[in-house]
């Protein structure tokens, strides 16, 4: 009887889970139907003036262009893709979506015209890996719709993306996301221990070995002293960090722009460019000056909390978790020849412009990259040789980013995805050619340089997007793992490591459970970060909360005659 009620309660999930996917089906044939008369119906943009907008977002606001003939294309292939997944197909439908979107994504400018239809196709390959039980894989897939729906959730409200024809909702999207994070942090913390304790307690008896590295501090702290405190007190906590250790501390009271011949591809102006992306140009002004061997973005609204943790610690203990070489041989020379090379341009003075100047610069990068890439690149494959990968060597997806190994770049994910707001990079030809890659995704008039998520789309579009997509591409290939201990199979470049939030980006518990995507700060935890604090709650709680935790670590009665924080105290 219990054998017969167990097989009852299983045909009755399935039949639930049939019906489900008989419901979504419906909706996504009519998709292939309803998005041919999409056009710019919807569009409502933003509830508030045009007037009140940044200069930058006015040319894309309402922006639609769904309707247009590549689209019509485009959803007619979509078709077919939902036919293999009414059929339950969904390892031909995974493969069929992953042919689809790849010539979509290698041109953002067109990508981005009609991004909630980019969006939901991603999200339908989300659904695919579900189905397959590649779940680490399927929340890869949610995080890229996220980057897609959020610029039409800025650029067209959120009405128009819960009311297109898409099958796509946005509070459904993030939720996807989160439980889709939740299980890859469970599952890490499984693999690996050390990510749920304090990095102090992760580093014990593991610190780095040899010569010190030269270390810098980077940051860009413009704000006005008399509405917060915050820069000064960013300045204070990065210097005395950095003296403690032997560091520099370089933090820019303005937004640095990086000067070189590629410059006047910049064609918005200045003002138009939102200053999030100054810690590309900052990074780059850093990189060229060739006195460090590593250098670590911080955000000038976070804090160091625990000053005896060191940074080229950090990076010892990820190398051995990557079990790549500690050391480059000769990193900071190769990028001074690049540099070198880099400022003077085109030998003879070669007046070249547009296309012919940014094509004069691959081939130099790719000419540093052949000449300087390591023995362990050239000793590890990273899949099947005979499957294509996703290539545009403009976008900057080529065999420079799939097939380092070396560690170069530490960062973290927040519940969402990557957040940029602290990044440990390694000086060398690779971080090098990382950074002016995502600078180069605002030249022209692009749409990533407006997108909400500024320079972290620009990242993800090259850290994570061509791995995800190629690992889809193989999914048929036997032996297939989802889940591995490589930062491949957890979707991202091989020379980039991503660690726990908790370890370098906590939030105050105020913000975190306001944004529910960030883990909350611990009393031990070595770095505490406000971003989005005045998003939800206000400027005069934000103050209070930086005077709070700074106060922790620094001593108030030797600071409080400090002319610019003593009104503030």
């Amino acid at each position: 009887a219990k054998q017969s009620v167990q097989v009852a309660n299983t045909c009755a999930h399935a039949l639930r889970v049939m019906w489900r996917l008989v419901l979504t089906s419906a909706r996504l044939l009519r998709t292939a139907f309803l998005a041919l008369q999409c056009g710019p119906c919807l569009a409502q943009g933003p509830p508030i003036p045009e007037s009140a907008l940044p200069p930058g977002l006015r040319a894309w606001i309402g922006r639609d262009l769904c309707g247009t003939s590549p689209w019509v294309d485009f959803y007619n292939s979509l078709g077919d893709v939902v036919r293999l997944f009414n059929a339950l197909d969904f390892s031909s439908a995974l493969a069929s979506l992953t042919s689809l979107l790849i010539p979509i994504v290698q041109d953002p400018h067109f990508a981005f015209d009609c991004a909630t239809a980019v969006a939901a196709t991603l999200t339908l390959a989300a659904q695919c890996c579900e189905q397959l039980q590649l779940p680490i894989l399927g929340g890869r897939f949610r995080q890229l719709a996220a980057i897609f729906s959020s610029f039409d959730y800025q650029m067209k409200g959120e009405d128009y993306i819960d009311q297109s024809p898409w099958p796509l909702r946005w509070e459904d999207s993030m939720e996807g996301i989160l439980r889709s994070m939740a299980y890859l942090k469970q599952h890490e913390l499984q693999m690996e221990p050390w990510r749920g304790v304090s990095i102090r307690t992760a580093l014990q008896g593991r610190s780095a070995q040899g010569p010190r590295p030269r270390v810098a501090i980077i940051s860009v702290c413009d704000y006005n002293p008399e509405q917060t405190p915050l820069a000064r007190l960013s300045e204070i906590n990065k210097g005395s960090y950095a003296q403690r250790h032997g560091y520099d501390a370089i933090v820019h009271d303005k937004a640095p722009v990086f000067d070189d011949p590629l410059s006047s591809l910049l064609q918005e102006p200045a003002s138009h460019r939102p200053a999030a992306w100054s810690k590309v140009d900052a990074l780059l002004s850093a990189l060229s000056a060739g006195k460090h061997d590593w250098l670590l973005w911080m955000d000038c609204d976070s804090f160091f909390m625990d000053p005896d943790v060191r940074l080229d610690d950090i990076a010892a203990v990820v190398e051995a978790e990557q079990r790549t070489e500690a050391t480059g041989g000769g990193d900071r020379v190769a990028l001074e020849q690049l540099v070198q090379q880099w400022r003077a341009g085109p030998q003879g003075g070669a007046q070249l412009r547009g296309h012919s100047l940014l094509q004069w610069y691959g081939e130099l990068l790719d000419g540093h990259w052949k000449a300087t890439r390591s023995r362990a690149s050239d000793s590890q494959d990273d899949g099947d040789p005979q499957e294509p990968r996703p290539t545009n060597r403009t976008l900057g997806w080529d065999d420079w980013l799939f097939s380092e190994r070396r560690l170069h770049l530490i960062a973290s994910e927040d519940g969402l995805m990557l957040n940029t707001g602290i990044m440990l990079v390694r000086a060398s030809v690779w971080t090098w050619q990382f950074f002016q890659k995502v600078r180069w995704m605002t030249f022209g008039v692009s749409p990533v340089t407006q997108h909400p998520w500024w320079e972290q789309t620009a990242m993800v579009y090259l850290l994570q997007l061509p791995f995800t997509l190629a690992h889809a591409a193989r999914q048929r290939q036997p032996p297939f793992q989802d889940i591995g201990p490589s930062a491949l199979h957890r979707g991202y470049a091989p020379a980039c490591f991503m660690l726990s939030q908790k370890h370098i980006n906590g939030y105050p518990p105020i913000v975190a459970s306001a944004l529910r995507t960030h883990e909350a700060f611990d009393v031990g935890d070595f770095i505490v970060s406000f971003s989005g604090c005045k998003v939800y709650s206000s400027q005069e709680v934000c103050n209070q909360l930086f005077l709070g935790y700074f106060f922790q670590v620094h001593d108030f009665q030797q600071l409080k005659a400090d002319p610019v924080l003593a009104p503030w105290l």
